[in-house]
C-alpha cells in the first residue's frame, strides 16, 4: 500500500485544447478562480477572485477577501473587515483603460469607466511585447469622500481616489521567466513578463501572465528603492547622509509598499456563471453581504496587525493589502477539482476515489477558511459536497482528515489552528452533509510536516493544506 503524498484538484481536467504539456495556458472564462497572497508581519493572507461571466460586452467577477483593520487609537483588538462585490470590466476598457484599479470595495459601481482589474490593458500587453516598454496608472487607495455618484463623475476623477502612481514599464528580458503557482492544485510554472517599473524615485516590479488574451499580473512590488535613490542622491552630502541615517534608524523605510502574488489559480470552463452558494442555503451568495466569522484574538508574538486602509477598502489582485487568511496558517485550504460535467461527475473525482482507495495522502487546497479561525467560508462547499458524495458512493469508507499549516506564528498556536481547521471539515460533513460521526478522524500537524519552503508565498501557501486518507 502507498503512502506517496498526491496532490488533486476538483476543477478542469486538463485537455490538450487548454493545458499544453510543457506551457499551461489560463482561460479566461466562467469557473476561472484566482487565489492571492499577500504577507504582513502576522501572517500571509489572501484573496479568492472568481470569474462568473465572459461575454462579448466584457467579463464580471466575484471579488472575496478578509483582512484586519486596527485602529491606532484605541486599545480593542483589530476588526476583522469582510468584502464581497462584483466587479465589472468592460470589454473597451480591457483594450485601453488609463487606470488598473486595485481596490475592491462596496462603495465603487460595479463597473468603473476607463479601469481593469486583476490584469493588464492589452494595449499595455502589446507595448510590452513589440516595444518593450508601456505605462501603467495604479490605484490602490481610495479617500474619505468616495461616494459611487462622484466615482462616475468624469469632470472630478481624483475626488474619490488618493493620486494614482504612474509606473513607467520596461521589459527586463524578452524570454518569460516561470512562475511558480498551484494549478488545479498541483505545483507549475507559468510563462511571466518579467517587467521593471518606476515612478519618481520608486522602483515597482511586476510579473505578467505571457498570454495576449489573458495578461494576468501574477505578482507585484510596488513602492521600494526610494530610500536607496535619496541616499545616492546625497552621497556627497555630508549633512544630508548623516540626516538620512538618523531617520532610517528611528524609521526604518519599507522595503515595499505594496506586494501582491498569486499562489493557487483554478479553472472549470464548463461551469455557468453562477456564484458560490451560501453556506446552509441553496441561495447563491449575497454579493454585498457579509459573512459570520468567529476570529480568534491575535496569537502573543505573532506581529502587528495590518495598518488600517482608507475606507476598509480591500486590494485584490493588483492590491496588497486585503484577502483572508490565519495567523500560523493563512487561507488554509484544501484543493479538490471539479470534472467537466460538474461538481464529482469527472476525471479528477475519479482520480481522488482511486488514490483513496490504493492509500494515498491527497492533499486537499480549496477548502477556505475565515481569518485566524477555523470557519469554513462559503466557497469551500463545492468540494465539501464533492467528499459528501464519495464517502455516500463507498459507505464502508472512513476518512482521516489531517490539518496542516505554514511556519507563521508559534508551535503551538498553528498546532491548535490546524486541530481546529481539520475538525472544522469533519463537523460541516456531519452536520450539514449527513456524514456518520463515526467514518471521519481528525488530526492537526501543525507546521511539522511541509511541502515546500516556507520563505516564500508559494512555499507557504502549498504547506496550508489538509490530508485526506483512507483508513
Amino acid at each position: 500500500m502507498s503512502t506517496k503524498p498526491v496532490t488533486l484538484l476538483l476543477f478542469l481536467t486538463f485537455s490538450s485544447n487548454c493545458m499544453a504539456a510543457t506551457t499551461p495556458s489560463i482561460p479566461l472564462c466562467p469557473g476561472l478562480n484566482i487565489v492571492t497572497a499577500i504577507n504582513q508581519s502576522s501572517g500571509d493572507y489572501e484573496s479568492i477572485k472568481r470569474i462568473t461571466a465572459v461575454d462579448d460586452a466584457g467579463i464580471t467577477l466575484h471579488y472575496s477577501s478578509e483582512h484586519e483593520v486596527v485602529d491606532p487609537f484605541s486599545d480593542k483588538p483589530p476588526e476583522l473587515i469582510n468584502t464581497n462585490v462584483t466587479r465589472r470590466v468592460l470589454r473597451e476598457d480591457q483594450q485601453k483603460a488609463a487606470y488598473y484599479l486595485a481596490v475592491f470595495s462596496p462603495i465603487l459601481p460595479e463597473a468603473v469607466p476607463n479601469s481593469v482589474a486583476i490584469s493588464l490593458t492589452d494595449d499595455n500587453y502589446i507595448r510590452l511585447k513589440t516595444t518593450g516598454k508601456a505605462e501603467v496608472s495604479i490605484v490602490t487607495t481610495l479617500n474619505y469622500s468616495t461616494t459611487p455618484e462622484n466615482v462616475l463623475d468624469p469632470e472630478s476623477p481624483y475626488r474619490w481616489w488618493f493620486a494614482p502612481s504612474v509606473y513607467a514599464l520596461e521589459l527586463a528580458d524578452k524570454t518569460p521567466v516561470p512562475f511558480p503557482v498551484l494549478l488545479n492544485g498541483k505545483p507549475a510554472e507559468l510563462p511571466a513578463l518579467q517587467v521593471k517599473g518606476v515612478f519618481g524615485t520608486e522602483q515597482a516590479e511586476f510579473f505578467v501572465l505571457d498570454d495576449p488574451d489573458n495578461p494576468l499580473i501574477l505578482k507585484f512590488r510596488l513602492g521600494f528603492g526610494a530610500d536607496e535613490a535619496l541616499k545616492a542622491k546625497f552621497a556627497d552630502d555630508p549633512v544630508m547622509s548623516k540626516m538620512l541615517e538618523e531617520i532610517a534608524a528611528t524609521s526604518p523605510a519599507p522595503s515595499e509598499r505594496d506586494r501582491l502574488q498569486v499562489t493557487q489559480i483554478t479553472f472549470d470552463c464548463h461551469r455557468s456563471d453562477d456564484l458560490p452558494i451560501a453556506t446552509n442555503t441553496d441561495k447563491p451568495l449575497d454579493i454585498f453581504g457579509e459573512f459570520d466569522t468567529d476570529a480568534e484574538p491575535f496569537p502573543t508574538g505573532s506581529g502587528g496587525a495590518a495598518n488600517v486602509s482608507s475606507l476598509g477598502a480591500g486590494n485584490g489582485n493588483g492590491g496588497g493589502s486585503a484577502g483572508t487568511g490565519s495567523i500560523g496558517g493563512g487561507t488554509g485550504s484544501l484543493s479538490l477539482g471539479q470534472g467537466a460535467g460538474g461538481v464529482g461527475s469527472g476525471n479528477k473525482a475519479a482520480e481522488l476515489e482511486k488514490a483513496l482507495q490504493e492509500g494515498e495522502k491527497v492533499d486537499i487546497y480549496d477548502i477556505f477558511f475565515s481569518f485566524n479561525s477555523a470557519t469554513l467560508r462559503p466557497e469551500s462547499d463545492e468540494t465539501l459536497s464533492t467528499i459528501a458524495k464519495l464517502l455516500n458512493k463507498h459507505s464502508d469508507w472512513k476518512l482521516a482528515i489531517g490539518g496542516h499549516t505554514d511556519n507563521i506564528a508559534s508551535d503551538s498556536f498553528n498546532l491548535d489552528l490546524s486541530n481546529r481547521r481539520a475538525a472544522a471539515v469533519k463537523i460541516a460533513l456531519v452536520e450539514r452533509f449527513k456524514i456518520a460521526d463515526n467514518r471521519l478522524s481528525t488530526q492537526g500537524y501543525g507546521e511539522a510536516s511541509p511541502r515546500d519552503t516556507n520563505e516564500t508565498l508559494e512555499g507557504r501557501a502549498r504547506n496550508r493544506r489538509v490530508e485526506l486518507m483512507k483508513q
